[in-house]
């Protein structure tokens, strides 16, 4: 019993100290840090080598050429159009119309007095044909044609009419679209006389008789010049045109006389042919 006392007073005795070294924190030494300096192993030595210099990048053309693109070629090969590659260098055609004619240098006191001059009215046709360019050309003509004065004293009335073949020589420039064009001539002229009338009426008399050209200067020639527009129409191009023709003649009497011409006419122009 006494051995059981002296036990439990033991125990309780050294249970506090045991409970204090339990939780009293445990005090750890810091790990001291290896230095590099302290450290016995040898440090490596790096050998440097210099670098060989790159030699120059050369350029190598590619065996096979570079493709653009299929829009930019066909653009580039594409033939520009042109309006006059096929067209023809040679053209024929036919005009027509009316004259307003007079002639100056007639003798009026041979025929009475208190005359007045006043234009007589007549009318040509022909075929023309043209040779060149589009722009510019060469045009002859061959054409009938009607020259003439009237000499008035109201009524009555004495008029003088010529028949004639006249044949100009154009050199004609053209202007404008393909469509619609302007164009402008000039050149010389050469006429032959076929033969004339001379109609009259005097008061309640009137009449007409051929004239007789016997001894009369047949050739005349001169200028004309004129100008106008072509309309395109089906193959080839219709004709509007206004010309003005001035010549130099003489009759019967050796009188010199100056025939003059106001034409207004139309036609058709085709082209025969290619270039």
């Amino acid at each position: 019993m006494k051995k059981l006392v002296l036990f439990i007073s033991v125990v309780a005795a050294t249970l506090p100290h045991t409970l204090q070294a339990q939780t009293k924190p445990t005090n750890r030494k810091p790990v001291s840090s290896v230095s590099p300096t302290n450290s016995t192993q040898p440090v490596p030595t790096r050998t440097t080598t210099a670098a060989t210099p790159a030699k120059p990048a050369t350029y190598s053309a590619p065996a096979t050429p570079l493709r653009t693109s299929t829009t930019y070629q066909t653009t580039a090969q594409r033939p520009i159009a042109s309006t006059s590659t096929n067209e023809s260098r040679f053209r024929l055609g036919f005009r027509l119309g009316v004259n307003s004619t007079s002639i100056s240098g007639f003798d009026f006191s041979s025929v009475g007095t208190g005359l007045q001059a006043e234009r007589v009215t007549g009318f040509h046709a022909g075929i023309i044909f043209n040779m060149g360019g589009p722009n510019f050309s060469v045009q002859p003509e061959i054409l009938f044609s009607q020259y003439g004065i009237r000499m008035t004293a109201k009524p009555d009335y004495l008029q003088v009419k010529y028949n004639i073949v006249e044949v100009p020589v154009m050199l004609k420039a053209t202007f404008g679209q393909s469509d619609l064009r302007v164009f402008v001539n000039a050149g010389p002229v050469v006429t032959y006389t076929l033969g004339g009338t001379v109609s009259f009426v005097n008061g309640s008399q009137s009449g007409s008789q051929e004239i007789d050209m016997t001894g009369s200067g047949r050739l005349s020639y001169g200028a004309a010049a004129g100008t106008g527009i072509a309309l395109k129409a089906g193959p080839g191009s219709f004709i509007v045109e206004g010309r003005f023709t001035y010549l130099f003649s003489t009759n019967e009497n050796k009188d010199k006389l100056n025939p003059q011409s106001l034409m207004g006419s139309v036609g058709y122009l085709i082209p025969l042919g290619g270039r």
